[in-house]
């Protein structure tokens, strides 16, 4: 039995793989691997990015949904009323959660902007959630109309309340934004 000078016994010592990791190196990887993960998620928040590309598509729909009314109004040639609330007499209201998209008047939108020459949508768009709180809501009292949709992101919040409607805690586009009630979603009439 050969003995160094500390005393240790060489013969008996094992030989370590140079390809092999230990037990600790394989807890530090992981838990670097675990911090790094936990800021990418603090700072990209990546809850946040969904909600802000959901709230760009919400305002994308709204936009190409008032101008697509602007030139009906525009074009048509029937009353305020006839055009407003298509085959039926105002006033008149509508949900996307009805989830009927046609865009003749007899969908949530109740203006026919199936003959639309200049801007025209093929069907009508609806909230990617379209449950009881993201929905559009429609109304109109036959001569002005609004829609309403509530947003989400944190970043897209603040238009909400700069609108110029009525309800802070919806985004509101029309030519009367206070048509649909502050206090439920529901029509002024």
């Amino acid at each position: 039995m050969r003995r160094t000078a500390l005393g240790y016994n060489l013969l008996y010592q094992k030989k370590r793989s140079p390809l092999g990791f230990t037990l600790v190196e394989l807890l530090v990887v992981i838990a670097v691997m675990v911090v790094l993960v936990v800021m990418v998620m603090v700072f990209l928040n990546p809850f946040e990015q969904v909600k802000r590309t959901r709230d760009a598509n919400r305002l994308t729909d709204l936009a190409l949904i008032k101008q697509a009314i602007d030139i009906s109004s525009e074009e048509a040639t029937g009353s305020a009323e006839q055009i407003l609330c298509h085959d039926t007499t105002a006033p008149c209201r509508g949900f996307s959660t009805s989830d009927s998209k046609s865009n003749n008047g007899t969908g949530w939108l109740k203006i026919d902007l199936s003959n639309n020459k200049t801007a025209a949508l093929s069907s009508l768009p609806v909230d990617e959630i379209n449950d009881a709180t993201y929905h559009y809501t429609y109304c109109s009292d036959g001569k002005n109309w609004e829609i309403n949709a509530v947003l989400e992101s944190e970043k897209q919040a603040p238009l909400m309340g700069s609108d110029g409607g009525n309800d802070n805690a919806k985004y509101e586009i029309g030519s009367d934004l206070t048509l649909i009630s502050s206090t439920g979603g529901v029509c002024n009439f």
